[in-house]
């Protein structure tokens, strides 16, 4: 791997810890905003919803225009823009308006992840995975300071904290924009002709893909959606919710750096269907645990998370390489999706029957994405199998 490209990795990782810082502190707010609005848990479900709608069904959209537009581009107005924006939700006078802000914030994220793929998978040939480990690890400690940074905003100015983040992301938008520049007409052709020049994919295995990465989205938003408040029901208080997010993130960045380079040496479905399988257990075994033990568990289920996800990038190109952007925003988009409506039903449960027994039912999710694994891989072999003996 050249200079050039790997400095292209690394800056592109950084802007998704910075996506990330500014996106993901919403659940450690959640206990304020149902104090200042008055929320239902469903309303709070709606919130993560509404996050998770505008900043992942629109990924295949912006996937599909970022392999014909420049992607360097694409990434640094896309930070910049998603800043800006979350540094206003502390500032929404109503529930309406954090629900606006939050959805139009949203966008910046749609916009980024299939693009900073899309850079990544192009500046290297081998070790993907390796090299989107990079990318996915960038994210998930933006998500683990996130909940820090916020946790002490909060603390020293309420709410309106979240203002720290306007000049934060100023900064951010500029270095992007000077460090990464724009593709030059070589690299576009290039990457036109790759495009031009790659077989028909994988469709029934890219959708396999898809509807495992939706059980996972389900399992996870859920998890860290309503942690803090399943957390602050057991006794402990906010900054105690902070930190065990912290753990979560931490773990899941550690899984997501060594997903990708173990899916190099044993293959992209064996390491997800073997990290879906073991999510169940280890959650109930968090469930019904406390203490150092529980915090164990939870740093199991992080980093089994963590393993998932740039394995699944990756293979979703691999599978479809003909639209190397499109082919990620549709596994982290319509991927991700499910994790806010599967948020939003858990939240509805709870109201119903309580937080403890709604959780329990995330159990389901982590065995259903296993099961489409093992479906995918099936179909795989038979595909291959079917190409040989022609």
């Amino acid at each position: 791997m050249s200079r050039r490209p790997f400095a292209a990795i690394l800056l592109v990782s950084l802007g998704h810890l910075l996506l990330e810082v500014f996106h993901q502190y919403l659940p450690v707010i959640y206990p304020l905003l149902l104090t200042k609005f008055d929320l239902s848990f469903a309303q709070i479900g709606v919130v993560a919803l509404t996050a998770t709608t505008t900043s992942s069904l629109a990924q295949p959209i912006f996937g599909y225009f970022t392999d014909r537009w420049d992607a360097r581009r694409v990434v640094a107005f896309s930070v910049l823009w998603l800043g800006l924006l979350m540094g206003l939700v502390g500032l929404a006078g109503n529930y309406w308006w954090l629900l606006v802000i939050v959805a139009l914030a949203g966008l910046g994220s749609a916009a980024f992840h299939p693009a900073g793929a899309a850079v990544v998978s192009k500046a290297t040939r081998g070790l993907k995975g390796m090299a989107v480990s990079f990318f996915s690890v960038g994210g998930n400690l933006g998500s683990a300071f996130s909940s820090v940074l916020m946790a002490a905003g909060l603390a020293a100015f309420g709410l309106v904290g979240t203002t720290i983040l306007l000049p934060l992301a100023l900064l951010a938008g500029g270095l992007l924009f000077f460090g990464l520049g724009r593709e030059d007409a070589g690299e576009q052709a290039s990457h036109r002709k790759s495009q031009a020049d790659a077989g028909p994919g994988f469709g029934l295995g890219l959708a396999l893909l898809v509807l495992a990465v939706m059980a996972r989205s389900w399992f996870q938003f859920s998890l860290t959606s309503y942690l803090p408040v399943w957390l602050e029901g057991q006794g402990r208080t906010v900054a105690d919710a902070a930190q065990m997010l912290f753990l979560l993130s931490i773990c899941i960045g550690l899984g997501s750096l060594a997903g990708g380079t173990l899916s190099d040496r044993v293959g992209r479905w064996q390491v997800l269907i073997v990290c879906l399988a073991l999510l169940s257990p280890l959650y109930w075994f968090y469930l019904n645990s406390s203490g150092a033990t529980q915090a164990l568990f939870l740093a199991g289920m992080g980093f089994s998370l963590g393993c998932t996800f740039p394995t699944a990038v990756v293979l979703a190109q691999e599978v479809w390489p003909r639209g190397l952007a499109l082919a990620a925003g549709l596994v982290m988009g319509l991927g991700w999706w499910p994790g806010g409506v599967g948020t939003s039903v858990t939240g509805l449960l709870a109201d119903r029957i309580g937080l403890d027994a709604a959780l329990q039912w995330l159990l389901v999710a982590p065995v259903l994405g296993a099961l489409c694994m093992a479906v995918f891989a099936v179909a795989q072999r038979r595909t291959a199998a079917v190409t040989s003996n022609r």
